[in-house]
């Protein structure tokens, strides 16, 4: 009989919780982004970045494309630059920086803690700015409001590998 259910076992389809890590990886200064997959890396893609990329994103407006640690807060596969992954900016770091200097308030402030930890999607229009992502269009030259661009094919390629909840750092 214990033979039959790991047999059994073994056919069913694998869960979620099989999938190996995907992580993007994103050089600001190597204007590189990178796939890892368990850890190695799988691809590596030329990007484009925000009209002024130095530095972390501090207001809406400011063409600087964010640091730090993110994750995929939801995907769009209708967006105005082919598909779209959106980064899980602001995060709480900047919510608790910008609140500091009263750029936005407490409620703002604590939507943007709540969301990230419940890993959704923060409030995207606010004083902070908003609506950044991984997008085709070109990544030939510096071209966005903060984004990070790839080509359209290499968003397509992208996009059906990465899930929402997947892990994004963004490197100086």
């Amino acid at each position: 009989m214990r033979v039959f259910f790991l047999c059994l076992l073994l056919l069913l389809p694998a869960t979620a919780e099989a999938r190996p890590t995907h992580l993007l990886r994103i050089s600001k200064a190597e204007r590189k982004l990178e796939l890892l997959v368990a850890g190695e890396v799988v691809r590596t893609f030329k990007i484009g970045l925000g009209g002024a990329p130095d530095g972390d994103k501090e207001a809406q407006g400011d063409l600087r494309t964010p640091e730090g640690e993110f994750y995929v807060a939801w995907k769009n596969p209708n967006s105005s630059f082919h598909r779209f992954l959106g980064l899980s900016y602001p995060m709480p770091r900047h919510a608790e920086s910008a609140y500091a200097l009263g750029r936005i308030d407490r409620s703002v402030r604590d939507e943007i803690v709540k969301s990230v930890a419940q890993k959704g999607r923060p409030p995207q229009y606010t004083a902070l700015g908003g609506l950044v992502g991984i997008h085709g269009g070109g990544g030939a030259v510096d071209w966005t409001l903060g984004c990070i661009a790839v080509t359209d094919q290499e968003i397509e390629w992208l996009y059906s590998r990465v899930k929402e909840g997947d892990p994004i750092v963004v490197l100086p």
